[in-house]
């Protein structure tokens, strides 16, 4: 007999798999179908409002072709917006007038008439899911009978990087306000670093503005007040003519700062004017300014211990020294040992002796690791033969070196060596004056253009730097620089000295003199030596050192806080 088979719960959850994968599989196809649809949506509704705008332009006579605030102008606006279908879309329109090579570029023009025709570049932007998208219709333009002069000029505007090379792709904007109708156009370099501007106005008045990012900028200036020599100063478009500018831009350099305090000693110290630093105590007393033992029911106990606070300087270099003073009546000791922070002894290995104390009133430090001991603490072990006698520490302390210590909120500024023109007494006008601060680690992280920058502080003296100022940039350059900071005085000098090779002359002596005074100073590892608190005046710098030509500099004036570079034979 046959048995008919039912349908198990395995059989059941597979072909609801199948089923869902099925199902999913659907979903997935149907939004890929959908975004595909929702693209061709868009860009054709990008597509169709670029033609519009096309045909309204073409549609104008060709001596109404422009744009407002263009070159050449006319009534089309260069931005607008537009809706299709739900969807904003972004109209710009540039019009600009094209030198055909037919008869001749430029100079070499049969005719000498650049503006030959018209182009009309029209881009539509829009977004679709996040992401930006673009349609670009460009069509020319020919007037109907033969190519005739406008009542303008042509403006052309080279970019170039610092070697002189065309800088491609730089915005330029030029601007007119004077002009009727005013100009205010932007448009880009071409592969040679070239923008010519056909068919403008006549005027003396066109400001132009260069811009690409990452790089640097330029423009022209206007003549005021305080810059009565623009350089560049506006430019002028004469009829017929040819009116062409040079600006330079190029990546723009990196330059950071970091201020510091140079290493130092320090020291904490216990003078006992009470416990409050003292880690640990046994048997022991803090009384009148005076670590003793303790006073039992008949006087004082045998033996005590004390334990200072554990010292642990930030920055820190090298321990150096631990210093006691001890007063030992007969009969009574004192023995001081150091200890870590924990206050475990260290060993002998590290302090030959620690382990039996010392009564010495200096402890060497200099052989201890600071990674493997970043902090130290003083134990003292008293002991008297006699309950009428104790002896006493009268203070301690524990000396290190730290450095160097960042300094936060130093006020920098940086003056560039090019110049945008000059005042009416031929004082230069720095192109870049940048005032600044460092942070709150002592660092200032600066993106500049290429140039030589002098350092001016507010507060400080420089005592050290490495690298000093000035500081010379090239394009796309990455520098830093270290400053090592002190007292503010009147007049100072920071002497660099270098060899001919501009490698740094680390101990050579220095020596600033002039009538009735002399000091000399020791190049650092930076190279520099510093002379602070300084008179006003003339001074003469010698630089001598074994295996290298004594080298002197007459007549270097001091007057505020001065960077001098030297070469060293």
């Amino acid at each position: 007999m046959k048995v008919a088979r039912g349908v198990s719960l395995i059989d059941v959850i597979v072909g609801s798999a199948l089923v869902l994968v099925i199902f999913l599989s659907l979903i997935g196809l149907l939004r890929a179908s959908l975004l595909v649809s929702s693209l061709a949506k868009a860009k054709a509704g990008a597509t169709a409002v670029a033609n519009n705008q096309m045909e309204l332009v073409r549609s104008l006579s060709y001596d109404a072709v422009g744009t407002v605030g263009g070159i050449p102008s006319g009534s089309i606006p260069q931005y607008a917006t537009s809706t299709q279908n739900a969807i904003p879309y972004r109209v710009r329109t540039f019009i600009e007038y094209v030198d055909d090579p037919a008869d001749g570029v430029g100079a070499a023009d049969a005719n000498a008439i650049t503006t030959d025709y018209k182009r009309i570049k029209i881009a539509v932007t829009y977004t679709v899911r996040g992401t930006l998208r673009e349609v670009d219709l460009v069509s020319n333009y020919a007037p109907l009978s033969i190519e005739t002069s406008t009542n303008g000029g042509t403006l052309k505007v080279l970019v170039v990087d610092a070697t002189g090379v065309g800088v491609a792709g730089a915005a330029v904007r030029v601007v007119n306000a004077s002009s009727l109708p005013s100009v205010d156009v932007t448009t880009f370099s071409d592969s040679t670093g070239t923008v010519l501007l056909g068919g403008a106005a006549t005027s003396t008045q066109y400001q132009v503005y260069i811009s690409k990012t990452g790089y640097s900028s330029a423009q022209t200036y206007v003549r005021d007040t305080t810059n009565q020599n623009p350089t560049p100063g506006y430019l002028t478009v004469v009829k017929n003519q040819t009116t062409a500018s040079t600006f330079a831009i190029d990546r723009l350099a990196s330059l950071t700062l970091r201020t510091y305090f140079p290493i130092s000693a320090t020291t904490t110290t216990d003078t006992f004017a009470d416990a409050s630093k003292l880690a640990a105590q046994s048997n022991t007393s803090v009384v009148g300014g005076f670590l003793t033992l303790a006073t039992g029911g008949s006087g004082y106990v045998l033996s005590g211990t004390a334990r200072s606070a554990p010292f642990a300087p930030s920055y820190l270099v090298s321990w150096t020294t631990a210093s006691t003073t001890l007063a030992l009546p007969a009969g009574t000791s004192a023995l001081v040992s150091v200890v870590d922070g924990s206050g475990t002894f260290l060993p002998d290995s590290v302090i030959p002796g620690n382990s039996t104390g010392f009564s010495d009133t200096s402890i060497d430090l200099s052989t201890v690791s600071t990674t493997t001991y970043p902090s130290l603490a003083l134990s003292a072990t008293l002991s008297t033969n006699a309950t009428t006698t104790t002896p006493h520490v009268d203070a301690w302390s524990i000396n290190a070196l730290v450095g160097p210590v960042p300094v936060p909120n130093v006020a920098v500024t940086l003056t560039g060596a090019k110049t945008v023109g000059s005042t009416g007494a031929g004082t230069p006008i720095a192109k870049t004056t940048l005032a600044s601060t460092t942070g709150a680690l002592g660092v200032l992280p600066l993106s500049i253009e290429w140039d030589s920058y002098s350092l001016g502080l507010t507060g400080y003296d420089v005592l050290d730097a490495c690298t000093a100022p000035p500081y010379s940039l090239s394009p796309g350059s990455s520098n830093s620089a270290s400053l090592y900071l002190g007292p503010n005085s009147t007049n100072a000098v920071l002497v660099s000295v270098h060899d001919n090779a501009s490698a740094l002359v680390s101990g050579a002596t220095v020596t600033l003199s002039k009538t009735g005074f002399t000091d000399s100073s020791s190049t650092s590892s930076c190279g520099t030596a510093y002379f602070g608190s300084l008179t006003s005046g003339t001074y003469s710098i010698t630089i001598t050192k074994s295996g290298y030509t004594s080298t002197t500099y007459a007549n270097v004036t001091v007057s505020g806080h001065i960077f001098y570079a030297t070469s060293f034979p």
